[in-house]
Parts: C-alpha cells; structure tokens; sequence
C-alpha cells in the first residue's frame, strides 16, 4: 500500500465537520484527516506552530481541503498566505476549495488566489458524500512538484 496521506480540513461548520470525518473513517487505511476550524490555525498546522508542533502527530497535509466562508481568516486569505509562503513545499500542497458558493466570483477568485479545484457542496448529502471521497482519492495520489515528487 501507498504512504500514508493527510487531508487538512478547514472548516467551521461542525455538521460539515462530523459529516466529513465519517466520510474518512470509511476511506482506504493509508488516508487520514486532520481538521481545524479556521484559516488562522490552517497557517498554524501548516507551519507546525503551537499545538500542532508534534508532526508525528500533525503531519504536513498532503493536500487541504478548504472551506471559503469563516471568521478570523477566510479561505481566501488563507490561499493568499499559503501560495505567498517562501517555503516552497508549503506553496505546492493542492487545495481543494470546498464550498456552497455558487458564486462564479468566488470560483474565479478562489481559482486565481492558487485553488487546484474547487468543489461545490451539494444539498443532496449522498452526492457530497461521492465529491468528498473522489476527491480524497484524486488528490492524495503521488504527485509531481517543479522540485519532483511531493512526498
């Protein structure tokens, strides 16, 4: 089996939260999920500051599932602070937007802002559900860097 590969979820929804986390307990062994509530502890997990110090614990995401719409940082912040990083790993995690905007505005921004997809939350929760795991599967498969294989 492949390496282990951690999706970052940023969202403060707790239904969306519980609903994503049950997802992932049925998901292949080798996927885990981390999850923080806003775009301000996102930048914390990904520098390894504070509590998610331990990366035994908190490892690098291998890809960041991200909502648009929260307090303190928003996904839109969080994406310009992310691809403005000077560390070059961190500039290359894919982002997969994951929000209710139907707004072309907000996919156009979140797609120019650095989002590798952008997923809209559906209401039917089964379909959702589908989007989730298929994206789970897509994006934690090796993938290739200017600087070669991500890890």
């Amino acid at each position: 089996m492949s390496a282990r590969k951690t999706l970052l979820l940023v969202e403060d929804d707790g239904f969306d939260v519980e609903f994503v986390e049950n997802q992932f307990r049925q998901a292949p062994r080798h996927l885990s999920l981390q999850v923080v509530r806003d775009g301000v502890q996102a930048a914390h997990y990904v520098e390894g500051q504070g509590a998610f110090a331990d990366r035994q614990k908190f490892p690098v995401p291998d890809v960041i599932l991200l909502d648009l719409k929260m307090p303190r940082m928003d996904g839109f912040e969080f994406l310009v602070w992310l691809r403005s990083r000077p560390s070059e790993p961190d500039r290359f995690i894919p982002v997969v937007v994951v929000s209710s905007s139907p707004l072309t505005e907000d996919m156009k921004r979140a797609y120019t802002l650095g989002a590798n997809s952008y997923l809209m939350k559906p209401v039917n929760w089964q379909e959702f559900r589908d989007r989730i795991q298929a994206s789970g599967i897509c994006w934690s498969a090796p993938v290739s860097s200017p600087e070669g294989p991500l890890p």
